[in-house]
């Protein structure tokens, strides 16, 4: 081969591209489509709204959510009104109020049994020898143990509120649905059900951009 002229005399010109074997390790991959729930047109600006908001993006499934992460992200969000709640996060919430609310009833049972057990409820005992100690104890414990149950029930009525709202977002539905609840009888079944109902996606759902918490 002249040392002028690079061109092997048997083959063509050497080409930029790597040889055959090599021609599967540089391929590149290919590109990544969006989520087909994910209107990209669609998302360019945010509902006027929520302009405030910083959360803003495409659509993300819910994320499985635990017992105990569930209700730990209740408190953590105690004030949170623009997110959004999975189902799971808003019923695991609703299962543990309600067994504190029977632990509770049980509890209020058993204190007014034993109150009146020892006499402060029988009008003959109360007015011939007065409260005995015993039911003073009762009584003591009783007006305690509604105090403490009235701390935790004022303690709840906003994140309960909250998370409502943000399971109303993951549905679709704006905070204006859960006056449903103000409707004799049939607005509480309503709003059950809705609270009930899978994620929605866009273009249904509006508020599908805002984080899961």
């Amino acid at each position: 081969m002249d040392e002028y002229n690079q061109t092997p005399p048997n083959g063509p010109p050497p080409s930029d591209q790597p040889p055959p074997q090599y021609q599967q390790q540089y391929q590149q991959p290919p590109p990544q489509q969006p989520p087909p729930y994910y209107d990209q047109q669609y998302y360019q600006q945010p509902p006027p709204y929520y302009q405030q908001q910083q959360y803003y993006g495409p659509a993300v499934p819910n994320e499985p959510v635990g017992f105990i992460q569930a209700y730990k992200a209740y408190w953590k969000n105690y004030a949170n009104f623009n997110d959004r709640t999975s189902r799971a996060g808003y019923w695991w919430v609703f299962l543990m109020n309600a067994l504190i609310g029977i632990v509770v009833s049980v509890v209020m049972a058993i204190s007014t049994a034993g109150l009146l057990s020892y006499g402060l409820g029988d009008p003959y005992s109360y007015y011939d020898y007065g409260p005995s100690a015993e039911s003073w104890s009762w009584l003591g414990g009783f007006i305690a143990f509604y105090i403490i149950y009235g701390i935790w029930g004022l303690a709840n009525l906003v994140p309960s509120l909250a998370i409502i709202v943000r399971r109303l977002h993951d549905t679709g539905k704006n905070w204006v649905w859960m006056l449903l609840a103000l409707i004799p009888f049939v607005g509480a079944i309503i709003l059950i059900v809705l609270l009930a109902m899978p994620q929605k996606f866009p273009p249904e759902n509006e508020f599908s951009y805002l984080r899961q918490v």
